[in-house]
């Protein structure tokens, strides 16, 4: 009996001091516990909770919750203070800034219009999540948005999406033989000449996913190391001690890389940032943050207009309209030459008679006389007649004229005065002139045949 009430005493303790010693053998830190393949693992209400001290957290309409650093200037940009190493996942990251651990190996980066760079949070590690450029002597990375998926580069490579599109001002670029440095934030290129290089690069975004491992391919290793001059160091990624999981730094320990990177529960409820005690002071609205942080917000909406702006519209089925070029009229030889942009748009719209009956109040032939132009007649022979045709309109081939008086000669002396061989041609460029001419000649020649062949007297035959 004694027995028996011993061994239920000492089931009831060890039912009591089990759970505890499990609990202090999977959990390191707060937060963080050791999952069923020996390493760490949080939710995402870690990235809440760790996270607030270095910048806020806001919601928004089409990524809800996200996050955006505090301490920048505003030329700042994503990947930008840290280095570059080669490991046996690529090309790895490795940031100085705290919190770097987490939003450039997890989730992706955005410009959002209202807040700049802001991160989404995510729970899939990888090396570094951006899109290369290389090309001319220069390298080049920007974040990859949060909708390029890399699912379909199971088992193969994936290659350039040209599903999205980056801005060229997103990228941070820096001459190829500055790639390795350890501090690349001293070697950037100004922003200003981003665009120019960019156009003068090709893309080489390359990631591939084996057991559950992404491998960051991205600019080809070979190349650096021809530009470099030396071989590249190639690293080991190995997790942090669990001793160290409170500093959260990336270092360099021989041949390793060792990296906090922690798995993230899928799937697991957790409460929002404004619903969590280490988070809620860091929890504000996109309006709050705006007039906090004005200069942030002006950078990217001016960036995003320019981008705009140097884009033409991609409607499917639709085309720019064309616009045809303007018909230089024809210019008779001393006339002076009008350049089309100089006229007024309410005169060229009117039409041709209209608009020149505004433009000359004067009569059209003491208006002609005023330019120092030759005579209509003369200018139409000058000009093609099919040309002609194409820019004048029929009732302006032949303006009125001035009429003048016509010039007629002294009426000739019947008696001894003889029909002349060749008489006086007719210069005038009037037809009517001409044929009024030409009808008096015609009655001084019919009144001098009567004259000197007088018809018989009535009565003789």
């Amino acid at each position: 009996m004694k027995n028996a009430r011993n061994l239920l005493i000492a089931l009831l303790l060890l039912l009591t001091v089990a759970p505890l010693a499990a609990s202090a053998q999977i959990s390191v830190s707060a937060g963080i516990s050791i999952g069923p393949s020996g390493r760490s693992s949080v939710d995402l209400g870690f990235f809440y909770d760790n996270l607030a001290s270095y910048g806020n957290w806001i919601q928004r309409p089409t990524y809800g919750w996200v996050w955006t650093p505090r301490v920048v200037d505003n030329g700042w940009r994503p990947y930008q203070d840290g280095r570059w190493v080669w490991t046996d996942q690529g090309w790895t990251w490795i940031s100085d800034e705290p919190y770097g651990w987490a939003t450039y190996h997890y989730g992706r980066w955005y410009e959002d219009p209202d807040l700049g760079w802001s991160w989404v949070p995510g729970d899939q590690w990888a090396p570094a999540w951006v899109d290369w450029q290389e090309g001319d002597d220069y390298v080049g990375w920007a974040p990859l948005p949060p909708n390029y998926d890399i699912a379909g580069g199971y088992g193969g490579g994936y290659g350039y999406d040209s599903s999205y599109r980056l801005a060229p001002e997103s990228y941070v670029f820096v001459q190829e033989r500055y790639f390795l440095a350890p501090t690349i934030v001293n070697y950037v290129i100004p922003r200003q000449q981003v665009v120019t290089i960019f156009g003068r690069t090709r893309n080489y975004t390359n990631y591939r996913v084996s057991n559950n491992q992404v491998y960051n391919q991205g600019i080809p290793v070979d190349r650096i190391q021809r530009v470099v001059g030396r071989a590249v160091p190639r690293y080991q990624v190995a997790d942090l001690g669990a001793n160290d999981a409170r500093q959260r730094t990336a270092r360099i320990s021989g041949n390793r890389v060792e990296i906090f990177r922690p798995q993230v529960q899928r799937n697991v409820q957790v409460a929002p940032p404004a619903s969590r005690p280490a988070a809620r002071r860091s929890v504000v609205s996109a309006t709050q943050f705006q007039q906090q942080y004005p200069n942030r917000a002006n950078r990217t909406n001016r960036v995003n207009r320019e981008d705009r702006g140097n884009r033409a519209p991609e409607i499917q089925g639709t085309q720019a309209p064309q616009t045809q070029p303007r018909r230089q009229p024809t210019i008779a030889p001393g006339q002076p030459q009008v350049q089309p942009q100089d006229q007024p748009d309410r005169q060229r719209a009117l039409p041709p008679g209209q608009a020149r009956r505004q433009q000359n109040d004067a009569p059209p032939g003491q208006a002609r006389r005023q330019q120092n132009a030759p005579p209509p007649g003369q200018a139409r022979r000058q000009q093609p007649p099919q040309q002609q045709q194409e820019d004048q309109p029929q009732y302006q081939q032949r303006p009125p004229q001035r009429q003048q008086p016509p010039q007629v000669e002294p009426p000739p002396d019947r008696g001894n005065q003889a029909k002349p061989d060749n008489p006086k041609p007719d210069n005038s460029n009037n037809g009517k002139q001409r044929g009024k001419a030409k009808h008096q000649q015609k009655d001084r020649d019919r009144d001098r045949d009567r004259d000197q062949n007088p018809p018989p007297p009535p009565g003789r035959r």
